[in-house]
């Protein structure tokens, strides 16, 4: 199996190049924080990553970073007082996860450093590699919309060939890597097991950092590195 850092390796080059290529249709770059507002669900990998991340970022910016998601937690337990620590979201929880992000709102990511930068840029999730960029499948062509900055007057046909990703494949590494790490490290078998980032920041210490000291860097199939 394709391990996942390399999925998001190959997703943020592709992204470069993407933006290379098309820059006058791209206003991704330093500074541009329009997709970094809201709130919106992780998976297990993309979680572990960025507790890696999180555990890189200097004492006193990790304590400002918890600070900002505590206030944001604050929001999503008002919303769903059901949903308990470490707020783990499974397959099935699609309705609790849109009404959570619709109710809070567009909270701007606790990531986000005074001056906009990301403070875990190596680490961000597949998400934030991916948003923006207009979605072209291999099978299904264009699908889904993208940023209200970028390809303003739609996608033209040469574009749409760098475009191009197998989304199913995707999301297949995803699932997969979801399944066996959930198993490995929980017990329990789970395809889709997500987590909303300002609740994995506040769990950080309680849950996460001993969760990530059960993974075995050396085990190459569910390898995160």
């Amino acid at each position: 199996m394709r391990s996942y850092s390399g999925l998001l390796h190959g997703v943020a080059e592709w992204s470069q190049m993407v933006q290379a290529r098309h820059a006058s249709e791209m206003q991704c770059r330093r500074g541009c924080v329009l997709c970094c507002h809201g709130l919106f669900d992780i998976s297990l990998p993309d979680a572990l990553h960025v507790t890696l991340g999180l555990g890189t970022l200097p004492a006193e910016t990790r304590s400002a970073v918890t600070a900002s998601a505590a206030e944001i937690q604050k929001k999503i337990a008002k919303q769903a007082p059901e949903l308990k620590a470490p707020y783990l979201l499974k397959m099935g929880d699609d309705l609790l996860i849109d009404r959570i992000a619709t109710r809070v709102a567009s909270p701007r990511c606790p990531f986000l450093a005074p001056d906009d930068a990301c403070l875990i840029y190596e680490h961000r999730p597949l998400a934030c590699r991916m948003e923006g960029i207009p979605m072209v499948d291999i099978h299904d062509g264009l699908f889904g919309d993208w940023c209200e900055l970028n390809f303003v007057a739609g996608v033209p046909s040469d574009a749409q060939d760098d475009l191009l990703r197998n989304y199913y494949e995707l999301h297949d590494i995803e699932r997969s890597t979801t399944a066996k790490l959930s198993e490995l490290l929980l017990g329990e078998r789970h395809e889709a097991l997500t987590v909303f980032i300002p609740s994995l920041i506040v769990e950080y210490e309680n849950f996460w950092v001993p969760l990530l000291a059960k993974l075995d860097p050396a085990d190459l199939e569910l390898s995160l590195f």
